[in-house]
């Protein structure tokens, strides 16, 4: 009996190692997310800044991206005015960004790069595909599910050139700890990417919805 209870117990422990998954490479899974993200052509798109950057007066945000016909975004966010956090409807077209604190009373801000341009994030050769070009020292760290998705969590570092454009007000001088979490099967798409430009501040993106048509149209200011 305690023969055949020690031959179970062996079995068991050879299946739990056994079904112990190793973690996929990390320099491949990060080549073929690039060439996924450089081919997308839509998304959802949620920034969460946590702590403070200076000159980044965006809290969080969420919107509905797209590079077709033009790089273009629409949505919401949340802003840091006056001391005080404001929430407001943004569309980002051609460059310019526009808002509105109340519905439908919208204003034209300028350029949307003095405030965030968000809509740089899809553009093939500046935006998320280019920082995720720029990672050094990846390491597979584990697997996540983001927003039901299987995905691959990645450490590593992003150039500070890369970052800056991607993100200008970070100001980046060296690089960066980062963290990206990868779709674990195929086509790979980047799913979240974290950037901690000091301590106890990071920006989170996450990524969703890819490829899902997206039509942004400029209000009537």
């Amino acid at each position: 009996m305690l023969t055949a209870l020690l031959a179970a117990a062996l079995l068991v422990s050879g299946c739990s190692k056994e079904a112990a998954e190793p973690l996929p490479e990390a320099a491949g899974l990060i080549q073929q997310s690039i060439a996924t993200t450089k081919t997308l052509k839509s998304a959802h798109l949620e920034i969460a800044v946590n702590g403070k950057i200076d000159g980044l007066p965006v809290k969080t945000l969420s919107g509905d991206l797209t590079n077709v016909p033009s790089v273009a975004i629409k949505g919401n966010s949340t802003i840091s005015m006056g001391g005080s956090d404001v929430d407001i409807e943004l569309v980002v077209l051609d460059g310019t960004l526009y808002a509105a604190l109340t519905p439908n009373s919208w204003l034209d801000m300028g350029p949307a790069v003095e405030v965030y341009d968000p809509s740089v994030i899809l553009n093939p050769d500046t935006g998320l595909a280019n920082m995720l070009a720029s990672v050094t020292d990846a390491k597979s760290a584990g697997f996540d599910t983001i927003g039901g998705v299987p995905t691959v969590k990645i450490t590593g570092k992003v150039a500070a050139a890369e970052v800056n454009t991607l993100i200008p007000q970070i100001k980046a001088t060296e690089p960066l700890p980062a963290t990206v979490w990868i779709e674990k099967n195929a086509p790979n798409q980047l799913v979240q990417a974290q950037i901690d430009p000091s301590e106890g501040n990071t920006v989170l993106l996450t990524l969703s919805e890819w490829d899902k048509p997206v039509t942004v149209t400029k209000p009537a200011v």
